[in-house]
């Protein structure tokens, strides 16, 4: 996929095509039905699909707030997921305040027209331009007679629309896997393998611990089945902890720690996957490392017996 990064006052080269527009964090099955809704209008117009989104997520820049929004995918991987689709052409638009108080019909026709537009769609609750003026419903009108355009209607799953933020708190409750199901895929975070204190290689259950990129939506805390995918493509079973260790530490950060079945290579230093499948616990303080090991002998049998 060609990916073009953008900012403002740059505008994209004019390349006709059917243009896709959202924010698009989790790519999830709610934004994978518009981007196929235009690759269907693509295939009938012999043009290719150009998604146009943007980098970082407008809360973060118009609440001033730096951690006003975690993200489900990071750039990265979104682009990856968006190129997995088969999108031929991304155009990322770094979102500044400059950008946001662009009018909707000046948007229109920096980005749209004058990229070559040919037709345009979105979800039915996309906004652009000054405090988000510009709607689906205003876009026609916007659009100069230049292009036509389209609207995909509200997903739904179980009853309740599918959006990035129900996913989110999803995670932040634990059900990584109702979460999983809207996002198509398990939820993924990357992160690189630092040295802890060795506690668990004493009490036999050695695990790997893991600086998770702070942009990363982190999930409720407590002990997961999950899966982790190593920089050399293996991927093995696990279980993982989020937490702050209480059998050891009255208070502390947030660490994320996860034992490998059936592993005991060094991955210190490695970046590494891990995918979340299920929520097995709370995490809880125990009165001894007897009752300790017990617990994560059950948490044991308890993943493997769902990631089989």
């Amino acid at each position: 996929m060609e990916t073009i990064h953008l900012t403002y006052p740059e505008t994209p080269d004019l390349v006709p095509s059917v243009m896709v527009l959202g924010f698009f964090d989790g790519v999830h099955s709610g934004h994978q039905a518009v981007i196929r809704h235009a690759q269907a209008q693509a295939k009938q117009l012999v043009v290719p699909v150009t998604v146009i989104t943007f980098d970082p997520h407008p809360k973060q820049v118009l609440s001033n707030k730096p951690d006003a929004v975690r993200y489900i995918t990071p750039l990265q991987r979104k682009l990856n997921r968006i190129a997995a689709l088969g999108v031929e052409r991304c155009i990322v638009i770094t979102f500044t305040k400059e950008l946001a108080s662009l009018s909707p019909q000046q948007f229109v026709d920096d980005y749209l027209i004058g990229a070559g537009a040919v037709h345009v769609t979105a979800g039915f609750d996309y906004s652009y331009g000054k405090f988000g003026e510009g709607t689906m419903e205003t876009l026609p009108y916007h659009a100069r007679g230049r292009f036509t355009t389209s609207v995909v209607a509200e997903q739904t799953s179980g009853g309740e629309k599918v959006s990035s933020t129900r996913i989110r708190q999803l995670l932040g409750a634990g059900d990584v896997d109702v979460a999983s199901e809207l996002l198509g895929t398990p939820y993924v975070i990357c992160g690189e393998v630092i040295h802890g204190d060795a506690r668990g290689r004493t009490i036999g259950y050695p695990t790997a611990n893991v600086v998770m990129d702070a942009s990363y939506v982190m999930p409720r805390l407590g002990v997961y089945a999950t899966r982790v995918r190593l920089q050399d493509g293996r991927t093995f079973d696990a279980m993982t902890n989020v937490g702050r260790r209480p059998t050891f530490y009255a208070t502390g950060d947030v660490s994320i720690e996860s034992h490998l079945f059936d592993f005991s290579e060094d991955l210190y230093g490695q970046l590494i996957e891990i995918e979340w499948m299920n929520y097995l616990r709370d995490e809880r303080a125990f009165d001894g490392l007897d009752a300790l090991i017990a617990q994560l002998k059950q948490d044991e049998t308890a993943a493997r017996a769902i990631l089989s």
